[in-house]
């Protein structure tokens, strides 16, 4: 008869991605405030340098047809500024999403409200910058070949 040889149990498969940076990207999102990265790189192009320089894209709320893109500006004369381009906006963004992506502007007025060009380039020294350079740290410390973990 045969004897039976007693084995290690199988190894748990390794942690998904997804769980292992979820709380990275959450933190990420809430910087940002969840701001499309391609969006936000692409728009100085798709508003134009006057209104990219006045404002920059905000998240993408709602669902189906019926989105809305928040745009934030720093005051009033960028609002009224932006509200007046809204309609050709619209159709250059559901140009560059898709048809019918976008329905409706949302126009913010926030003291914080940075041009798209300094988040589209984000240096080490901003909230964007931070986050991603945490981001970086904690991939790095994560893989095979360094050992400590």
């Amino acid at each position: 008869m045969y004897r039976q040889i007693k084995t290690k149990p199988p190894r748990p498969a390794a942690p998904r991605l997804a769980r292992m940076t979820a709380n990275i990207f959450a933190e990420l999102a809430k910087k940002t405030k969840f701001i499309d990265p391609s969006l936000a790189q692409s728009w100085p192009a798709l508003a134009g340098e006057r209104i990219a320089a006045l404002s920059r894209p905000g998240r993408i709320t709602g669902q189906g047809r019926d989105k809305t893109l928040e745009i934030h500006v720093r005051d009033g004369a960028a609002a009224a500024e932006v509200q007046m381009e809204a309609d050709a906006l619209i159709q250059r963004l559901n140009a560059f999403l898709g048809p019918r992506a976008i329905a409706r502007l949302a126009i913010r007025q926030s003291a914080r409200a940075e041009p798209a060009n300094a988040t589209a380039e984000p240096s080490d020294n901003s909230p964007l910058g931070a986050a991603l350079a945490s981001f970086r740290a904690a991939v790095k410390r994560r893989t095979p070949e360094n050992p400590e973990r």
